[in-house]
């Protein structure tokens, strides 16, 4: 035991000292930030240029319906003008399409909404087109509805979305906020994920490396290949924890420092003042953010906290120790790729398999996705805010770590073995053979 937490004290001192790892773990969350604020300032950018567009209304019904905006300028032509129109659009750079609305020959609008015609120059963007669609179809609906002496107030009254108020009979309690649980689901899932991709990639990498570099034929010397295997699992675990802790703190840090430079630019008087405008003026927000709140008081947290933990390390203790076996059994980092399919291929069954438990999160595909150790660690998360009953809770836990214990011997008999190979790349075949070497 001395060994191996040595072992995990050199590999944990090894990658923190790296140059790397400390730019990248402070320049990873900024990084994130910027490439955030330059997506969003290309997407302004995209659509912040004005469409000119030409209006051709045969039927006169429509003109009075496009309003110009700064991202939409319409220009009301006549029909007599449509086919000069045409010819100058090819090669116009100031007008970007023609909308050629036809005669309401029927009187029931059905020429308009089939032979409507939108001739561009170039590629206009859905959202405008369906602006553009839109403003027709909403004009049409109201001529029909006075037509037919349809009261629009009593329409809009007679218009009804019922809310469901779920109560769970088996919990005894009010089941609401579904999108939040999803979230939270979603959240936690691919934290586990990707924790243990990239650091389980990372411990395969470390002892290809080293089995390279031919210094592991030094360090077996004075510890034993297991210790050697499970002191690198535990130092990388070590390194992630360290860099994960730090962007939460930089992240809370964020959080705290934000509202409070903009509380200290506002004062009370002027905040409350916004408070009571918002409430007036989108009085439904303000429901939508208190029930949200109301939601987030009713999550069961130590359960949450405790499962995200607990299957967190089981997770990764699990799929490291076949990453490190995967290391130890090849030669290079190409090598790596046959192999790498074995854990990666559950991984992504038990994440876009537990998709299915936003539908059913008590169905059977939930269920043994979240008991299989190979799908567990990741499908599970996506129950435990819908209530998992503790007996499979407690059965998928044991489940897990029994595997992963056994896991770990099985990698163990691997890594001791093929520490030691070189020049050939072994097949599944030799590697189940080793497992069966006695010591």
């Amino acid at each position: 035991m001395k060994n191996i937490f040595l072992v995990a004290q050199r590999e944990f001192f090894s990658q923190v000292k790296n140059k790397a790892f400390i730019v990248m773990t402070f320049l990873s969350p900024l990084l994130i930030v910027g490439a955030g604020a330059v997506i969003f300032f290309l997407s302004s950018a995209n659509n912040s240029e004005v469409k000119n567009i030409a209006i051709v209304d045969e039927s006169t019904e429509f003109v009075t319906s496009f309003k110009s905006t700064k991202q939409m300028m319409f220009s009301i032509y006549t029909p007599q003008e449509l086919q000069s129109i045409k010819d100058t659009l090819k090669g116009s750079e100031y007008l970007n399409a023609i909308l050629h609305i036809p005669k309401n020959t029927d009187g029931n609008y059905d020429n308009i909404e089939k032979n409507t015609e939108l001739i561009t120059n170039g590629n206009l963007g859905i959202t405008d087109r369906e602006k553009l669609s839109r403003t027709i179809s909403d004009k049409i609906v109201k001529e029909k509805q006075a037509k037919s002496g349809i009261d629009k107030a009593a329409l809009e009254a007679s218009k009804a979305r019922v809310n469901l108020n779920v109560f769970n009979v088996t919990d005894g309690k009010e089941d609401k906020g579904m999108e939040l649980k999803i979230g939270l689901s979603m959240f936690l899932t691919y934290i586990i994920f990707m924790f243990v991709m990239i650091y389980g990639v990372k411990v395969m990498r470390s002892v290809v490396e080293e089995k390279n570099n031919r210094v592991v034929e030094i360090i077996i010397s004075s510890v034993k290949p297991f210790e050697l295997m499970m002191g690198k699992i535990l130092g990388t675990t070590m390194v992630a924890v360290t860099q994960f802790a730090i962007w939460i703190g930089m992240t809370m840090g964020l959080l705290i420092l934000f509202p409070t430079i903009a509380a200290s630019r506002m004062d009370m008087s002027q905040q409350m003042m916004n408070q009571a405008q918002l409430a007036e003026t989108n009085p439904d927000m303000m429901q939508k953010v208190t029930e949200i709140s109301e939601v987030l008081l009713t999550f069961n947290y130590p359960l949450i906290i405790f499962a995200f933990i607990a299957y967190f390390i089981l997770g990764y203790l699990f799929y490291s120790s076949v990453f490190a076996a995967i290391g130890s059994a090849v030669d290079n980092d190409t090598d790596t790729q046959q192999f790498t399919y074995f854990p990666l291929v559950p991984m992504m069954i038990g994440l876009y398999g537990s998709m299915t438990t936003f539908e059913n999160p008590d169905g059977p595909v939930a269920f043994w996705l979240s008991m299989i150790p190979l799908t567990s660690p990741i499908s599970m998360i996506t129950r435990i805010p819908f209530d998992v009953p503790i007996w499979q809770l407690a059965l998928s836990l044991f489940l897990l770590l029994i595997s992963t214990i056994f896991m770990v011997y099985i990698a163990g008999k691997i890594y001791r073995i093929g520490i030691l190979i070189y020049g050939k790349k072994p097949t599944v075949k030799e590697m189940v053979k080793w497992i069966s070497y006695k010591n």
